[in-house]
């Protein structure tokens, strides 16, 4: 796959975005946008990787601390000069709701921890001014007709059921693995089910609802969708369990600081 790093930095004050990443400032160029449902743009194409923000993520042997990292991102969909992202690795572990009880993504604990506490943690106020809050639809269960409830607006969310089916090419591309910071809060993994690099792989959540309103839609271990009944006649994951993983998503304006490497 076809590696690009990016630096986006919004410059306060002005119009003008500082070029960096390998390219001095003085290189800056103007990105052009052809068509509004480009996959690819000034450089950047849908499956490229760029870094974005920051978070905590690797164990510091030494400090017995978790250091504070770039995140590395998917790119999903280029649209309007803006990149759909999703983090590469499951950052951080949560409940989608922090009680037993029947919710929508509007009413998820879990959309408010990620507009709030992760939103702000993770990015500084320049890298926040090139987040795209976006419209969100949410949409009922297609199997159950479990409600999906009102569409929301939101600066960071999960992937919707069929999202999370057109943006990856198959189960084994959803796989995604735990941070040393992920794990530290819990997050469950399997043995059975690995990256190729050997990192063990997590569940994630998805925005939707599942067989019920107090269950929420993930992808497991080995990239599959709970889409269909499980043993026990249900699908996804009760909304308390809190050793699913979090892998945000993010709509934002591309910079002019594209450097191909690799």
């Amino acid at each position: 796959m076809k590696k690009a790093c990016v630096t986006l930095l919004a410059v306060l004050m002005s119009c003008a975005f500082m070029a960096s990443c390998q390219k001095m400032a003085a290189e800056e160029t103007t990105v052009s946008f052809e068509s509004e449902t480009s996959q690819e743009d000034d450089g950047i194409s849908a499956g490229d990787h760029i870094v974005f923000g920051n978070y905590p993520q690797k164990k510091n042997p030494e400090t017995d601390t978790y250091d504070t990292e770039p995140v590395e991102w998917r790119v999903l969909e280029i649209r309007d000069g803006n990149a759909l992202i999703i983090s590469e690795y499951l950052l951080d572990t949560t409940a989608y709701y922090y009680d037993m009880a029947d919710v929508t993504w509007e009413t998820s604990s879990l959309r408010k921890w990620l507009n709030s506490k992760f939103y702000d943690a993770a990015f500084s106020e320049s890298e926040k001014s090139l987040i795209v809050t976006t419209k969100i639809q949410n949409k009922d269960n297609p199997l159950y007709g479990t409600p999906g409830g009102n569409d929301t607006e939101d600066n960071v969310f999960c992937l919707s059921l069929e999202e999370a089916q057109t943006y990856f090419k198959d189960a084994d591309d959803r796989k995604a693995a735990p941070t040393d910071y992920a794990l530290m809060k819990g997050a469950a993994v399997s043995d059975d089910c690995k990256l190729a690099n050997g990192m063990k792989t997590g569940w994630w959540w998805l925005r939707s609802p599942a067989s019920s309103s107090n269950r929420a839609a993930d992808a497991d271990c080995y990239g599959n969708i709970d889409t269909v009944k499980n043993a026990d006649g249900v699908d996804g994951d009760m909304v308390f369990a809190e050793s699913n993983c979090v892998r945000p998503v993010v709509w934002i304006k591309l910079a002019d600081s594209v450097k191909e490497v690799g």
